[in-house]
């Protein structure tokens, strides 16, 4: 108890030195009550100059609830803080993923038990995986699950090509994260923690590594630190182990397309016949055909059954031989053919079905 007292006085005196009346309004009268068993007459001292009045206090409340934290914080227009309480979009992921991404809201709604053993629940975690297979949703997922605000970091405003700017607008952001209850969701995460052996790269953005080596290592605020990347081998190797959890997301898989197509609309038999055709592709593409094949059908009188049979047609024929190749591989597999049975099929060698495999998030009993 002793210890959060502590941590209230010191963040009642920062907030107190920076100006920010309606925090600290609502500090000192958290911290009244806090007090109230162990020095009753200070309790009373700190309620008594907040003027009692508890008409102001949940006005101040109020303000604080609505007032954009960003400005308070000093990392305007560095951060873009969502309070949204429903996704766009089903999240579709691998059993893996979704259990993990589980764990860590079990953990942290549990996190006073966990404390109270001396234990901590996760509090940062790098999402990993190619574009497309839901990282940007899981960090939203995660807010939204914890009843918490999304921070998203604005990485064009954040790197700054003045000397040592980079490093105070990163500081202004994991400050905000550090006084404000939140997801603090750091994307395209290569592009700050690179590897600090790329020769191209100058002392500045090494410096920052160096800063985010520190902060996620240490990472103790009330906040979950989440951040993303679509290029781990372009991160600085010593940042894997900062982490307290890596989720790896892999190539979206047949069974992952089809679900989602069932889930914006797509009768079944169809979302087993178009989900084969998407099998490692992004599923930002898979709502993208869908939403051309509603308005499709919309403007041209058809029905959706037709119009969705019209753009995959078009969206086949303009596919690549690699990519046409791939997506039969991917089919046969379904079908319960082997590699070697495949390859034997289609006239090419095993190691290139096992290739195609891989890239489509299968794996093979009989691979190399």
């Amino acid at each position: 108890m002793q210890d959060k007292i502590r941590a209230e006085w010191t963040a009642l005196m920062q907030e107190g030195v920076r100006g920010q009346a309606v925090r600290f309004r609502l500090r000192a009268a958290r911290l009244a009550q806090m007090l109230q068993r162990t020095d009753p007459e200070l309790a009373s001292a700190i309620a008594g100059s907040l003027g009692g009045v508890a008409q102001d206090l949940a006005r101040d409340a109020e303000a604080f609830r609505t007032e954009e934290p960003m400005v308070m914080a000093g990392a305007a227009g560095l951060l873009t803080v969502d309070r949204t309480s429903q996704l766009a979009i089903e999240p579709i992921w691998t059993e893996t993923v979704e259990s993990k991404l589980n764990q860590i809201v079990g953990e942290w709604k549990a996190r006073t038990q966990l404390q109270e053993a001396g234990l901590s629940p996760v509090r940062s975690v790098l999402l990993q995986g190619p574009p497309g297979v839901g990282k940007s949703l899981a960090a939203s997922w995660l807010a939204i699950s914890l009843d918490i605000p999304l921070a998203t970091l604005n990485l064009a405003a954040v790197i700054n090509s003045y000397l040592g700017k980079t490093g105070q607008n990163l500081a202004h952001v994991l400050d905000f994260a550090k006084r404000t209850t939140c997801v603090l969701f750091l994307d395209e995460f290569d592009a700050l923690a690179k590897r600090r052996d790329d020769i191209q790269d100058v002392g500045e953005l090494k410096r920052v590594v160096n800063v985010l080596l520190q902060a996620v290592d240490q990472w103790n605020a009330p906040s979950l630190l989440v951040a993303a990347t679509n290029h781990p081998q372009l991160l600085d190797t010593a940042m894997f182990r900062r982490f307290d959890a890596v989720i790896d997301f892999p190539p979206v898989a047949t069974n992952q397309a089809i679900r989602s197509l069932e889930s914006l609309g797509v009768p079944k038999d169809l979302a087993r016949r178009y989900g084969r055709d998407m099998a490692g592709k992004p599923l930002s593409e898979v709502n993208r055909r869908v939403s051309e094949a509603r308005k499709h059908a919309l403007l041209q009188g058809k029905s959706f059954r037709e119009s969705l049979a019209i753009v995959w047609a078009k969206e086949r024929a303009s596919i690549s031989p690699i990519s046409a190749r791939q997506r039969q591989v991917g089919e046969l597999f379904d079908e319960g053919l082997s590699a070697r049975a495949i390859a034997k099929e289609l006239k090419v060698s095993h190691s290139t079905v096992i290739r195609d495999l891989k890239h489509l998030g299968k794996e093979s009993n009989d691979g190399a």
